[in-house]
């Protein structure tokens, strides 16, 4: 189940029960060591050991954000670079030029296909739908080329109608692979041994070590949960769409 698809209010739900974990976690080996540092007070890591581990989850949570942001802004270029493809289309074959009822036809049913069963999907897998339309487009550029047109004007239709392919073809990917699991598997393993690891620089010290615990627990938590809300480019607050592209 993909959580990242869910609106933002449900998407709390999950990020609540992780900063609940991490502090029922941190707070369990706090007890643990705790007892340790009674019997042995040497055993308690020196403070300063706390700044390698939550490093690590600092890094770990920017490299993650980071790839999130890229494939944002990649998704917002490639959305660009479909619509203006599909414009400059559409400018060629209205009846103040070309006049190709055809080419009309098939690029109203790829904006339509596209919108309803691909961008409504999150662009997770290629519609037949859209390929029956990219092929009408296809066919009505064959067509205009075994007419009387300009050589120069076909060649530059054709190139548009690859560059839609492609801008379609980089949606989907992105939007087949934007949630790198095992980058989150990393950032919740960091987050759970980082609470562990404040529990036990905090040794003998419990009452200030549970409040640290909770400190860290919501920051986690708030830091995961906005970081999630933009993971997949096309669903959530921040989503990506193809914008006003009327043909």
């Amino acid at each position: 189940m993909d959580i990242f698809s869910w609106s933002p209010i449900l998407l709390t739900l999950p990020f609540i029960l992780i900063g609940v974990a991490v502090y029922f976690l941190g707070v369990f080996c706090l007890s643990i060591f705790a007892r340790q540092a009674k019997r042995n007070p040497l055993s308690i890591p020196v403070a300063t050991f706390v700044g390698t581990i939550t490093t690590a989850w600092a890094l770990s949570l920017g490299f993650t954000a980071a790839d999130v942001w890229s494939v944002n802004a990649r998704a917002t270029q490639v959305a660009a670079e479909e619509r203006s493809s599909m414009m400059r289309l559409a400018g060629m074959v209205k009846p103040e030029a070309l006049d190709s009822a055809e080419l009309v036809t098939g690029l109203k049913a790829y904006k339509d296909a596209s919108a309803a069963d691909e961008w409504h999907n999150a662009n997770l897998s290629p519609a037949r739908s859209v390929e029956q339309a990219l092929q009408h487009i296809r066919l009505g550029l064959i067509g205009l080329s075994k007419a009387d047109v300009a050589d120069p004007i076909i060649g530059q239709m054709a190139q548009d109608f690859d560059e839609l392919q492609d801008a379609r073809n980089s949606r989907l990917a992105i939007g087949a692979g934007s949630v790198n699991q095992l980058k989150w598997y990393l950032v919740l393993f960091l987050t759970m041994l980082s609470a562990v690891v404040i529990g036990a620089v905090h040794a003998d010290k419990p009452k200030a070590g549970r409040k640290a615990i909770a400190m860290f627990a919501v920051t986690a938590c708030v830091s995961l949960w906005i970081l999630a809300l933009h993971t997949n480019p096309y669903v959530g607050v921040a989503q990506v769409t193809l914008g006003d592209a009327r043909i």
